[in-house]
């Protein structure tokens, strides 16, 4: 009988710990959503983000224009999609306004959805690359399962040259650099890169944390504008998880605890 009654005790315990426990968890993954809001404010509504975004396309048209053209092997530019090419701020406000974390589930529904739209300049500067000699591959992580609807979206938007060729999504690997070879094993010369994170030019940063891909921008800072063409993305990328090791298997609280020692403050004097 003492044992039961110890038993049962310790079951109570447990459920209540549990409970106070889970509630902590949401308040962290809640506030780890307010921490975004200024960000997607930021994207959606400043002329700002637009200015940017035209900037870096603007760039990237004249730096594909210069780019010399190599006999035989035609110009080719390899582009990212999201937030490079398409909006995906709504599905970052989703998140915000409802304490959620990314999910490889919610994800594909928002990318069933067909509800991205372009960043500004990006439909424009991919249908000069198709049109002006040049080719354009979309190389992006998203799902080979949300292949169709990726293409419908796309497709809706206006970009041109979108097909099985064109459109290459993750083969279960994120580091792209195996797809960037197969384009240039196919004969193409790739003239430009364009996205918002450091791994969309290449495998040296995948999965690097901020101090290497610091130096990575250091030891490549001329060919910023030239040959690799940034988008501004604040909302999210691997300048986040790169904060910490394994900052993405950490809890939120520990996150919180990250992303707050990894400010560096004025001391007020």
């Amino acid at each position: 009988m003492k044992n039961t009654s110890l038993l049962a005790a310790s079951g109570i315990l447990a459920l209540l710990l549990t409970g106070c426990a889970q509630p902590a968890k949401q308040q962290a993954q809640q506030q780890l959503g307010q921490q975004s809001v200024l960000a997607v404010n930021w994207f959606q509504q400043s002329g700002e983000y637009q200015a940017l975004s035209w900037q870096a396309f603007n760039t990237a048209r004249m730096a594909f224009d210069a780019a010399p053209s190599l006999a035989g092997k035609p110009k080719a530019v390899i582009v990212d999609l999201d937030e490079t090419m398409i909006d995906n701020s709504a599905y970052s406000a989703w998140q915000a306004k409802n304490g959620q974390p990314f999910s490889g589930k919610t994800w594909s529904a928002w990318t069933q959805a067909r509800q991205a739209t372009a960043v500004p300049g990006a439909v424009e500067f991919a249908n000069y690359v198709n049109s002006h000699g040049g080719t354009l591959f979309y190389v992006s992580n998203r799902d080979q399962k949300d292949y169709a609807a990726t293409v419908d979206n796309l497709n809706k938007l206006g970009f041109s040259g979108v097909s099985d060729k064109t459109v290459r999504l993750s083969t279960g690997n994120s580091n792209k650099q195996a797809r960037f070879d197969a384009i240039k094993n196919a004969g193409y010369n790739v003239v430009l890169y364009v996205g918002d994170n450091l791994n969309d030019f290449g495998g040296a940063t995948w999965h690097q944390g901020n101090a290497q891909r610091q130096q990575f921008v250091n030891l490549n800072h001329q060919h910023f504008g030239t040959q690799f063409i940034v988008l501004p993305n604040p909302l999210y990328g691997d300048w986040e998880s790169g904060m910490a090791e394994n900052y993405n298997k950490l809890t939120p609280e520990q996150q919180l605890q990250v992303r707050e020692a990894r400010m560096k403050a004025w001391n007020g004097k």
